[in-house]
């Protein structure tokens, strides 16, 4: 747990000017950046032609089509078209939960992995959905007014923005029509963004999971890697190409452009583009913000997490079908875990807090050295660090008061019933949640321990009464109540909060592109980007360098024969009789700047060609969503040359490789 009186101390030093350092801030590196499609003719192509980049600015995006049409999402992840009849290419984690839904333990696809022969046997994906992007329509005047005529008061200003996002966002509702309003710039400027979304997804191929997640978690997040994580899927239509849910008459869906998959691969140095919908990037935080997310909200995500995925597991030897039944959670939570444990070190290890209180004296002096931009900035660092103080002395109090009620599937259906104003009844956790009671149980026992230590200034009092009463779970419909209050108080002051930092965030971020220059990306906030990267090692440590490839015969080196590491006996034999196979390149680093959401990206060569499949980061590099390293940012590929090796050789795919043309 954290202690507030430090953080407070350096606030504090902050706030009167006295942390020294000689650091200047660092320009942008080259291929730092996740760029909006509408920023692309800004950058520096002919650097990029030099590289190898064959393509101009206009030929990724024109402003409604281009290479980035074929960028696709899907249910959190990144993904691409590669063929003109919907077939579509992403990562097997992002699919793995439709895989796990469509299995059986007769049938079991997520262990065996599975090929329909033709399209009719190809499966619907429950709850899967994609989109793409049509065009981009700048509605900031529209969000500003709405906020101008809700007054001076910060909530109702936030209230008033939240209504017109939603008004323009159903103005465009229509049968083939579909739009999100997200802010950029911290809200300096607003998009309506159009987009095709097509509900009928039904998956096509996929290895089986020891190739689609070979190494497991004791190889998530780390290099080198030799994970052949991808899955197909294909997207459906009505028979007259209108977006439609699942029905046998659909037909496959004709997108607007594909990418050309390419079987030659990638080469130390070559140049490399990743484009996808990154998630969720933090680089802009004040360095009280980072502190806080270093000091509690990682460490005390890693508890809750781990006593999640225990749970899980336990309920997952009760029986072979509560065991394939529990996979998609286990390894979602389990890949929060190690992010949280790779935030942790990462932010410590990069120094990141420190950095950015470099960066705030730089700023500082750079604010200070002209009269106008003392007038027009010089107050703006202090209202950011004031705004991150105040959240950051309920932090506790609310990250508990919030995993209580999200974590819990009890407790999120009583509290979202009585704030329905619904009458609610409850006697026990079996009696509502079965087998999985168990994960509300130990998720609890963690958070009630967290609320027991909370300080005197950050109890949820709610809790406090139900504890003080006897605390049973039996009476969880009791603690719900008792919470409403709080989570009722809770939503004012995030929405009064909020509605400040529409204005100070503004300001923030017009001083910050100024200062940093011309070449100045957004947030990541799961729209549509492009990276630009080369394929390069790093050196995680004094000593050691790694090479920027991995080949089945690396794979083949770590095979236990069991677990994480257990090489399925059709590539072995196919090495056997071809040692030739052994050479194969599995996965490739670059230096692109990703993020979570990321997952899936087509990675293309200065062709246009896919080339790869983004699938993760390396640990030295989890803490990147707050500040990027040249030396350490890498990004993890699985290179198509092993896909289409796959799909040729071991578990033949022949009419998928002749829709993709690589036959």
């Amino acid at each position: 747990m954290k202690s507030i009186v430090p953080l407070r101390f350096i606030l504090l030093l902050l706030l009167v000017g006295t942390v020294t350092s000689t650091a200047v801030y660092r320009s942008l590196s080259a291929d730092e950046g996740e760029w909006l499609p509408e920023q692309l003719k800004d950058l520096d192509f002919g650097a990029f032609e030099k590289r190898g980049l064959e393509l101009s600015a206009e030929d990724i995006w024109n402003g409604e089509s281009g290479l980035l049409s074929a960028a696709v999402q899907i249910n959190g992840c990144s993904s691409s078209f590669v063929s003109e009849t919907g077939l579509i290419v992403t990562n097997h984690h992002c699919g793995f939960a439709a895989i796990n839904a469509v299995s059986t333990v007769e049938d079991n696809y997520l262990r065996d992995g599975f090929f329909a022969e033709d399209g009719t046997a190809e499966i619907s994906a429950p709850g899967y959905s994609v989109s793409f992007v049509r065009r981009y329509e700048d509605v900031t005047a529209q969000i500003e007014d709405a906020a101008n005529a809700a007054g001076s008061d910060p909530s109702a200003r936030w209230d008033a923005v939240q209504v017109e996002r939603r008004r323009l966002e159903q103005e465009a509702d229509g049968p083939n029509s579909n739009a999100i309003v997200v802010p950029y710039f911290e809200g300096r400027s607003w998009r309506r963004i159009w987009r095709t979304v097509l509900n009928d997804v039904r998956l096509v191929y996929t290895p089986p999971r020891s190739v689609g997640e070979y190494g497991g978690e004791t190889d998530n997040w780390m290099w080198p890697r030799h994970t052949g994580d991808f899955s197909f899927f294909r997207a459906y239509v009505a028979p007259d190409g209108s977006p439609a849910g699942y029905a046998k008459e659909n037909v496959p869906y004709n997108p607007p452009r594909h990418l050309e998959v390419s079987p030659d691969g990638v080469q130390d140095g070559d140049f490399v583009m990743i484009m996808g919908y990154p998630g969720r990037t933090s680089r802009y935080l004040s360095s009280v913000a980072v502190a806080a997310k270093e000091s509690y909200f990682y460490p005390s995500r890693f508890l809750v997490f781990d006593a999640v995925i225990k749970a899980y597991e336990e309920i997952g030897t009760r029986s072979p079908e509560l065991e394939l039944r529990v996979q998609s959670q286990i390894k979602s939570f389990s890949n929060g875990l190690k992010n949280a444990d790779g935030m942790v070190w990462g932010l410590a290890k990069n120094g990141v807090v420190e950095r950015k209180n470099q960066e705030e004296n730089a700023f500082r002096q750079w604010v200070a050295d002209d009269a106008s931009r003392a007038r027009r900035y010089g107050k703006v660092l202090n209202q950011l660090l004031a705004l991150d103080l105040e959240e950051y002395e309920r932090q506790e109090h609310d990250f508990v008061l919030t995993q209580m009620r999200f974590r819990s599937s009890a407790l999120r259906g009583l509290v979202g019933s009585l704030m329905n104003g619904e009458e609610v009844t409850f006697t026990s956790l079996e009696e509502s949640l079965g087998e999985f009671a168990l994960v509300d149980e130990r998720a609890l026992e963690v958070l009630f321990d967290m609320a027991d230590k909370l300080p005197s200034a950050e109890r949820i009092h709610g809790y406090d009464t139900w504890r003080q009463d006897g605390g049973d779970l039996n009476n969880l419909d009791v603690l719900a109540q008792g919470m409403i209050a709080e989570l009722e108080a809770q939503v004012a002051f995030q929405n009064e909060i909020a509605g400040r930092r529409m204005e100070v965030g503004s300001l923030w971020i017009e001083a910050q592109e100024e200062w940093r220059g011309k070449s100045f990306y957004p947030d990541a906030n799961s729209t549509l980007r492009v990276s630009t990267a080369t394929v390069k090692g790093y050196a995680p440590r004094d000593g050691v360098w790694y090479h920027p490839h991995t080949t089945v015969n690396g794979m083949i080196a770590k095979n236990e024969g069991t677990g994480d590491f257990e090489v399925p006996r059709e590539i072995l034999s196919a090495v056997h009789d071809d040692p030739s196979k052994g050479h194969v390149n599995i996965c490739f680093l670059a230096d692109g700047d990703t993020t979570g959401g990321n997952s899936g990206s087509p990675v293309v060569d200065g062709k246009g060609r896919l080339v790869g499949l983004n699938f993760d980061r390396v640990f030295e590099n989890v803490s990147g969503d707050f500040g990027w390293n040249a030396d350490r940012s890498r990004n993890i590929s699985v290179d198509m040359q092993y896909v289409l090796w796959l799909m040729r050789d071991i578990w033949p795919a022949d009419r998928l490789l002749v829709e993709m043309g690589v036959n």
